[in-house]
């Protein structure tokens, strides 16, 4: 396993859920830290301030620090030209945890819709990945850890997502194109996708219907799908992995 002092991160949706766990592997690790958060929050600063008392491993501290950008739809391109490649430009380590979802039939699904999966799911990781590239070959070194959905490593047909999972499909197609043209530039890119995970973005509701669909009848907790990505973060020879982590989920 590889240490990562000395390199770059940025998370891009670190200040929750399965972001925030990634957030604080990484820096327990000795990376330096960049976590992009959509809001300015008391929670927000707080996690910044506990990741910058914790010393890593390696005994040196880690440089922390965070970047509040909104990501909509309407705002796109100017978001993703002026401030978050910007971040990503000159980072060792991409990790993009943020993707909305939607949950909805075919016949219910909206411009709207589609355009936030379109742009949010599949253009956001891949336009990062495209910015990160140019640094990560010119230093022969980088790692990207993207995210599809459940059961998306295949194509196949869903039929109250089947938006959102086209663009998580999209996404799994990506990490393998990263795979196989950057191998030799010492660059890996592999995807976690994850099942029933337990954030504080799920309503009571919710949880008890995941609970429901759950194999087991529970939740994944968002630090096991942490402590898997970084398991192909620091594994040199992982690469255009598409890592189910959904407890044997079939739809």
């Amino acid at each position: 396993m590889e240490s990562f002092a000395g390199k770059k991160a940025v998370v891009i949706g670190g200040s929750g859920g399965i972001g925030k766990e990634i957030s604080r592997l990484l820096a327990a690790s000795g990376a330096s830290l960049v976590v992009h958060g959509g809001h300015e929050s008391p929670e927000f600063c707080s996690f910044i301030d506990e990741l910058q008392t914790k010393c890593p491993a390696t005994g040196v501290p880690s440089r922390i620090s965070k970047v509040v950008v909104p990501i909509t739809v309407s705002h796109f391109a100017e978001v993703c030209v002026n401030a978050l490649a910007h971040v990503v430009q000159d980072a060792d380590i991409v990790c993009v945890c943020f993707g909305p979802f939607v949950q909805k039939s075919l016949d219910q699904t909206t411009i709207d819709d589609w355009q936030l999966v379109s742009l949010c799911d599949y253009a956001l990781p891949g336009f990062l990945v495209s910015t990160a590239l140019p640094h990560m070959i010119k230093q022969h070194w980088g790692r990207f850890l993207l995210f599809g959905g459940t059961r998306t490593y295949m194509i196949q047909g869903f039929a109250t997502n089947a938006a959102y999972a086209g663009a998580k499909t999209g996404v799994c197609s990506l990490v393998r194109s990263v795979a196989w043209q950057y191998a030799r530039e010492g660059i890996t890119c592999n995807a976690l996708l994850p099942g029933f995970v337990d954030t504080e973005y799920l309503s009571p509701d919710t949880r008890a219907q995941l609970r429901q669909k759950s194999p087991t009848g529970m939740l994944l907790s968002p630090a096991s799908i942490a402590q898997a990505g970084m398991q192909l973060l620091q594994n040199q020879h992982a690469n255009g992995v598409l890592f189910n982590v959904d407890d044997g989920w079939v739809p």
